[in-house]
């Protein structure tokens, strides 16, 4: 998820941004100034009219003051019923003209899902960017962030592979999204070694962002073939030695594993990976010793300057043991380390964003770096859903769906009309993030329904 800031001229100010989600300014004004002055008016006239023989002034202005809190009571919720009505009421709010940048209102708590369903799959259709590339021919897809698509900026392998993953997700019958063109797109900006590396790369093929590729690719059929020619590519990379940095970073690792997973099951870099991953784990001494991960693969070796635990990075991991327990069979070691990893996720309980440099030093060439932002609560709550078993223990378990719950609020909390933003002053929009965020939510609603 390597980005760089985006330089955009076409976006409108927030002012004309749509008030999708904004309850109506009636009700609004109606909640904010009638309750307090008729609480008043009913104080007043009940004090004028009550005889002074009525146990004298305090009982008075006991009675008047009781009888005035009470209409200022059923005003205020006569007015929420009003807002509440007007809101259910409320169509959704319909497509922005061709080209333009249409930012979605807030959410609402309560906003039917299939709203925000309906939310992401326009505002994913409306970033799409459609170009003609003199070296690479037609492409078809998305920029890193959608208020990039929107201006017109041309498709980047990591963006198409989330937007190929939205469209498999949000749109199997929409044929807007047009599945051939995107796959084909996707071939097109593969690297001459063979795979693929973000925009901001030294044009080096990297593991993570090829597994991503395949990951894509895979659940849309491409052909067995090329993608078995690609495979052999991404395990090339991942082989020891071949990538230093890489290696040793469990975003890098978890990554992999799941790309293969979807792209060559039968792999066999998995079980060395998972391998890789379990003995890579920290053990907390302030959580009863428990495995969990941070940022570097190092472990409890790292003498000099132990690696910090990470809730984001313990969560990919833990959710790549999970995926690799269901495809390969359970393995002691890393099932314990996976289960003990979920249970420091919920004991941790923390879900602010997190920010990682990964730095690549060529042999005499520049240096690669790439800058990943992590949805931590997308992540977590992913992890959460991919045990395979809920925790034996009956408090463990309770606290655990209770950190999901958690989890997926702060996750559906950062969404505006189905769009995720990455919360700084720069309200970027990464395509990666509603992918993670409607993920969730889509999962959630899966994992929540009961037969009737």
């Amino acid at each position: 998820m390597a980005f760089r800031r985006p330089v955009l001229t076409g976006r409108p100010p927030a002012a004309d941004a749509p008030a999708d989600g904004a309850p109506p300014q009636l009700s609004q004004r109606l909640a904010r100034y009638v309750p307090l002055p008729a609480a008043y008016a009913v104080f007043q006239s009940l004090l004028g009219v009550l005889p002074e023989s009525l146990s004298g002034d305090p009982a008075r202005y006991a009675l008047a003051g009781t009888a005035g809190i009470a209409t200022g009571l059923i005003v205020w919720l006569s007015v929420q019923v009003r807002r509440g009505r007007e809101s259910a009421a409320e169509p959704a709010h319909p497509a922005g003209a061709a080209g333009a940048a249409v930012i979605p209102g807030p959410a609402r708590p309560g906003e039917p899902f299939p709203r925000v369903v309906a939310g992401t799959r326009e505002a994913v259709l409306r970033a799409r960017s459609v170009c003609d590339d003199p070296d690479l021919g037609p492409l078809t897809g998305w920029s890193h962030f959608l208020e990039e698509g929107e201006a017109g900026h041309p498709p980047t392998a990591i963006g198409t592979a989330y937007g190929l993953h939205l469209a498999l997700a949000l749109g199997p019958d929409d044929g807007r999204f047009d599945q051939p063109a995107l796959v084909e797109t996707l071939w097109r900006l593969r690297l001459p070694d063979g795979g693929w590396a973000a925009r901001t790369g030294t044009g080096v093929s990297r593991p993570e962002v090829t597994a991503l590729v395949l990951g894509a690719l895979s659940r849309a059929g491409a052909h067995r073939s090329r993608l078995d020619e690609a495979v052999g590519v991404l395990e090339g990379l991942l082989a020891p030695g071949a990538d230093p940095e890489g290696e040793a970073r469990t975003y890098v690792i978890g990554a992999a594993i799941r790309g293969l997973l979807r792209a060559a099951p039968g792999s066999p870099e998995l079980p060395r990976l998972r391998d890789r991953l379990t003995e890579g784990a920290l053990h907390d001494p302030e959580r009863d010793g428990l495995c969990c991960w941070g940022y570097s693969l190092e472990g409890d070796a790292r003498l000099l300057r132990p690696a910090r635990p990470s809730p984001v990075h313990t969560a990919q991991a833990a959710l790549a043991l999970a995926r690799v327990t269901a495809v390969l069979g359970t393995e002691r070691r890393s099932r314990q380390a996976m289960e003990q990893g979920l249970e420091w996720l919920v004991r941790h309980g923390e879900f602010e964003h997190q920010t990682e440099h990964l730095r690549r030093f060529g042999a005499g060439g520049p240096t690669d770096h790439t800058f990943i932002r992590h949805f931590t609560a997308g992540w977590v709550a992913r992890a959460l859903m991919a045990a395979p078993a809920p925790p034996e223990d009956p408090a463990l378990r309770r606290a655990t769906e209770a950190c999901l719950r958690s989890a997926v609020a702060r996750v559906r909390a950062e969404q505006r009309g189905g769009v995720w933003e990455w919360g700084d002053d720069r309200e970027h929009r990464p395509i990666w993030m509603t992918y993670q965020g409607i993920s969730v939510l889509i999962a959630h609603a899966h994992r929540s329904y009961t037969t009737p």
